[in-house]
């Protein structure tokens, strides 16, 4: 089992950070606490309806007291970029030897000072958007299989894809 604190701060709620109430959803026991300075002492049931027990928090120094091995950046701004005034926290993380989970466009392991910083302390960055090495490009080859075709379409944002 994961342990993870969740880095929603000033966008923790049902709207606003959509990676974070998908792991208070879908693997709840894995988070320890959220970091949102605005919703202080409330927990993740009282925000978002679901979720238990998970309390919010102030700082990553409080949710060290909880034990992570883990930080999970909670949002998906729009753009995909990492909130400056989120960059301290994810530099703090990792100095405690923290993973980073990200699932961002923007790719963490790419900047320089995050990536030393995960390097001096043993952490690891996981950008979760980022594709595999060895990942082959469509060649085509579907349209030589006899089979019915089924097409597939996904949109994002707002459509109801959580529920």
């Amino acid at each position: 089992m994961r342990r993870c604190v969740v880095l929603a701060e000033g966008s923790f709620g049902p709207q606003t950070s959509k990676t974070a109430n998908a792991a208070l959803r879908y693997v709840p026991a894995d988070v320890v606490a959220i970091i949102d300075s605005h919703q202080i002492g409330r927990t993740a049931h009282d925000v978002l309806g679901y979720g238990g027990g998970v309390p919010v928090v102030a700082s990553l120094e409080d949710a060290m007291a909880l034990g992570p091995r883990d930080l999970l950046i909670g949002i998906s701004p729009p753009g995909g970029g990492l909130p400056d005034h989120y960059r301290p926290v994810v530099l703090q993380a990792l100095g405690q030897g923290l993973d980073v989970w990200s699932g961002l466009h923007t790719m963490l392991r790419d900047d320089p000072a995050l990536a030393l910083a995960a390097s001096e302390n043993g952490a690891r960055i996981h950008d979760l958007r980022r594709p595999p090495g060895d990942l082959a490009l469509a060649s085509g080859r579907a349209r030589e299989i006899a089979a019915t075709i089924v097409l597939t379409v996904g949109t994002d944002s707002n459509i109801g894809k959580m529920t």
